[in-house]
């Protein structure tokens, strides 16, 4: 069930329909499993006979040139069946492995059943990583790097991996202005290098509209029937339905559902091969991050998030030999190289999730997000105006202490959510992140402790962090999906207390730790994060820390009554909108 609420003329992008795997009935010896059996019964080897043999061969080349000479309808309907069937048309798993079914992080040639199948685990059910690689090797792939072209796909685009000793690695580290030198500077690449890629095939859902409202519990039924006939999640529920921004969270007595409502559809492959709103510059809403931290609020009630905290013996080992004189005189000469020493010295920081798995993807972009804040905090990625970096607002104070021991995390923001109490809808009206700032000491066993002295840098660093939010997550799209993660946890904690008090039903996946998807390689430790700079009275460094802190149990205390806000919505469907068609095994969870 879905509808869009929009004010604008939307092309017409066609209709995706959701359906198995597609491989020919004489070929289904080489790679029939129990969960893809229902593809005999649709026949669809009949319709697609060509691609069925070149997916049967393992062909990438034929299997490309198949999908690109099908029709925009039949296109969505043949990406959604390879993606919910884990099958990767590059012939090769996440990691490069031979094998063909991304459901699968070590290969499995023989089919998606078994041990490690595409239908075991909560894996398979939502990964954006697989998604990625499929519209990569199916969308024009000349575009992407893999094939000579500019672009290439990956959940993340601050330049990281986990290495498989768990360690997160940069890859591309910058210079920016106002920040300290950094060695192994990458050379820029010209504007028009760049192209925005059209994602257009990949559904009806990717209409633009102002409001479109998710249904929670059809959405948690869906993945119910497709687990059970050992399909992941299609497409559309990977990206929720287009969702591009948490706005409503919304209740129909009528069928006693849960809603998600905001601006949908329009998402496209920016230059950098992250996938966002076109217009808003948002970045879809995520399956992933929803079936992560769902077992966390719905269950646990807990605080979730993450830490980046330096080992205290090697901080002890660090500081020691900043106090030394000669130490002191070479970061006069050369700050750059003292930096390095330090760092060296200092050693990796210990990356921590908390609250959820170790392993899970939801809190590896927690880190990864809470990284990208203090790089750009210490000059090291660039920022937008109104937010300097550390260094420069520390220039600004003339302040004169050779060494800052920093921690900044984010938080949730303590601002007022308007509801509707009669018709149960919330409205979030703004982002829910904060970033918060203390300056810390260290004692003698390495234990870090509050400062009595305030660090008025640090301070204005996370006060104009949180006030151009909206602009930092446009720039950066890692912060969008923090945002998203934030809202979600919001949303899911005002659903949860609703559904405690007799207002919808309980759900059947969404809660399930069961169906938390993880990573291959958990986190485990992460570069320090510690810069040096020359000012104009000598030099200071900095090393930081801290983490994200999400805890949703005070939500309930932020609420503000807007009787009126039931007068600006409906939960109806838009007139001239329709449903997926009846054939379709995964039907809309949408209005």
């Amino acid at each position: 069930m879905w509808k869009s609420v929009t004010n604008s003329r939307c092309e017409f992008l066609g209709f995706i329909v959701l359906v198995c795997l597609l491989v020919g009935t004489t070929l289904l010896s080489a790679v029939l499993t129990p969960s893809i059996a229902i593809a005999q019964d649709l026949r669809l080897d009949r319709q697609f006979p060509e691609l069925a043999a070149a997916l049967a061969r393992r062909d990438p080349i034929a299997v490309r040139n198949q999908i690109d000479a099908l029709d925009p309808q039949s296109k969505q309907r043949v990406l959604t069946a390879l993606h919910a069937n884990r099958w990767n048309p590059s012939g090769a798993a996440p990691g490069g492995v031979p094998g063909g079914f991304a459901g699968n992080p070590f290969g499995n040639p023989q089919g998606l059943g078994g041990s490690n199948g595409g239908a075991a685990g909560g894996a398979s059910m939502a990964n954006f990583s697989e998604l990625m690689q499929l519209i990569e090797s199916t969308i024009t792939p000349d575009q992407w790097t893999n094939a000579g072209g500019t672009s290439t796909m990956n959940p993340f685009r601050q330049g990281v991996r986990i290495d498989p000793a768990g360690v997160i690695e940069r890859l591309d580290p910058m210079k920016i202005e106002g920040g300290p030198k950094l060695r192994n500077v990458p050379a820029p690449k010209p504007d028009n290098s760049y192209s925005i890629i059209s994602l257009s095939q990949l559904g009806d859902w990717q209409q633009p509209t102002k409001l479109r409202w998710i249904s929670l519990h059809q959405l948690d039924r869906q993945l119910k029937e497709q687990k059970e006939t050992g399909l992941g999640a299609g497409i559309a529920a990977e990206l929720l339905g287009g969702l591009c921004r948490i706005d409503y969270v919304a209740y129909d007595a009528s069928s006693r559902e849960w809603f998600l409502g905001g601006p949908a559809g329009n998402i496209v492959a920016d230059p950098s091969g992250v996938l966002i709103h076109n217009d808003l510059k948002l970045p879809p809403v995520l399956l992933e991050d929803l079936l992560s931290i769902a077992p966390q609020v719905l269950r646990n009630r807990g605080e979730f998030g993450c830490s980046i905290d330096p080992d205290p013996d090697r901080l002890v080992t660090a500081y020691k030999m900043a106090r030394q004189p000669a130490s002191i005189r070479n970061l006069r000469r050369d700050p750059d190289g003292w930096a390095e020493e330090w760092k060296e010295t200092l050693g990796r920081q210990h990356a921590n999730i908390i609250g959820l798995p170790g392993d899970s993807p939801t809190g590896y972009a927690l880190l990864i997000a809470d990284a990208h804040m203090k790089r750009l905090a210490l000059g090291l990625e660039p920022s937008v105006d109104g937010v300097k970096n550390y260094w420069l607002e520390t220039e600004l104070r003339g302040r004169k202490s050779s060494e800052s021991m920093v921690r900044w995390w984010f938080s949730c923001l303590q601002s007022r959510i308007p509801y509707d109490p009669d018709k149960k809808i919330y409205h979030l009206e703004s982002p829910n992140v904060q970033v918060l700032s203390e300056a810390q000491m260290m004692d003698v066993k390495g234990e870090r402790k509050v400062s009595e002295r305030q660090d008025g840098a640090a301070d204005t660093f996370a006060k104009n962090f949180t006030a151009r939010f909206d602009a930092l997550q446009k720039a950066h799209p890692i912060y969008g999906r923090l945002r998203h993660i934030f809202d979600l946890a919001i949303a899911l904690e005002l659903v949860r207390n609703e559904i405690d008090n007799g207002s919808g039903d309980k759900f059947e996946v969404l809660g399930n730790p069961a169906y938390a998807p993880r990573l291959p390689i958990a986190p485990k430790e992460i570069d320090s994060i510690v810069a040096t700079r020359k000012m104009g009275d000598g030099s200071i460094s900095a090393i930081v820390s801290g983490g994200v802190s999400i805890d949703t149990r005070a939500i309930v205390t932020r609420l503000r009554e807007h009787a009126s806000l039931s007068e600006k919505l409906s939960l109806e469907r838009s007139p001239g909108e329709s449903n997926e068609s009846e054939d379709s095994l995964d039907k809309s969870f949408w209005r």
